[in-house]
């Protein structure tokens, strides 16, 4: 059994992927990266000719089709929306001291298009990296590959093999480590987003308003789903339980000064 590593700049971290079996695996992993490649492409809030861009451009009431990539992460980012009566919301909010001009209510997705109800902006930070994640497994998995893991800078998921997980939070806490078996990871950290320059900051999507400094990881079986819960975590605390169990999910939240929360265990 053979087993390989590789690692590439993509998606603003360092994506390692890891594939054990028989076979060309050196092939499987650059499908993997592949996978990742297109997703970020699509998706990227830098780039003019993305998906994204094309979405910012639309006046209310119009369309545009997008990608079969982006519209299945922008369905699966507005059912988690509606799920989560938007304390989850790929729609960019506005500032804290004025109201917000659109939410995730103003989007549709349908036929492999969007239509605006009023301009906005999308924000697809909270969730397109945990659904590259998703898409280099599948490309892995097609490939024939016997194990794998794909972490994107802590949003990681892995099958065919356990994986022990060191949960490091910025602000000081005690240690904690989280065991992925055929699922997935993810974290979000508001303190080390406020910290980094550029980095784009946790706002609840409420009233806009920066969220208090704290850690959230959520495993659950796919990495959007994860990466998205990450979000709700944070911003609704202990009233996300319901949610995070009915998605099959179990989340631990840290706040500086505090000790580690079980959301779901």
């Amino acid at each position: 059994m053979r087993r390989i590593e590789r690692a590439r700049p993509l998606l603003g971290t360092l994506v390692a992927v890891r594939a054990e079996g028989p076979g060309a695996l050196e092939r499987a992993v650059d499908a993997a990266f592949a996978a990742i490649a297109a997703v970020e492409a699509r998706m990227s809030a830098y780039r003019d000719d993305g998906d994204l861009a094309a979405v910012a451009r639309l006046g209310a009431g119009e369309r545009v089709a997008v990608d079969p990539l982006t519209a299945r992460c922008l369905w699966l980012a507005l059912a988690l929306a509606r799920a989560s009566d938007g304390a989850f919301d790929p729609v960019m909010p506005g500032a804290a001291d004025a109201p917000r001009a659109a939410t995730w209510r103003d989007l549709r997705v349908a036929h492999g298009a969007v239509t605006v109800a009023r301009p906005l902006r999308l924000d697809l930070g909270g969730i397109a990296k945990g659904y590259a994640v998703d898409r280099a497994i599948a490309a892995l998995r097609r490939a024939g590959v016997s194990a794998a893991t794909v972490n994107a800078g802590g949003d990681l998921r892995s099958y065919g093999a356990d994986e022990w997980v060191a949960l490091t939070p910025r602000h000081a806490a005690p240690p904690m480590a989280v065991l992925i078996a055929g699922g997935a990871l993810a974290s979000s950290d508001v303190a080390a987003a406020a910290e980094d320059r550029g980095a784009p900051q946790h706002r609840d999507p409420a009233t806009g308003a920066a969220l208090p400094p704290g850690f959230a990881s959520v495993a659950a079986p796919r990495c959007a789903v994860a990466d998205a819960l990450t979000k709700v975590v944070l911003a609704r605390g202990a009233a996300a339980a319901a949610l995070v169990a009915r998605l099959g999910a179990r989340a631990v939240l840290h706040r500086p000064d505090s000790a580690w929360q079980e959301i779901v265990a």
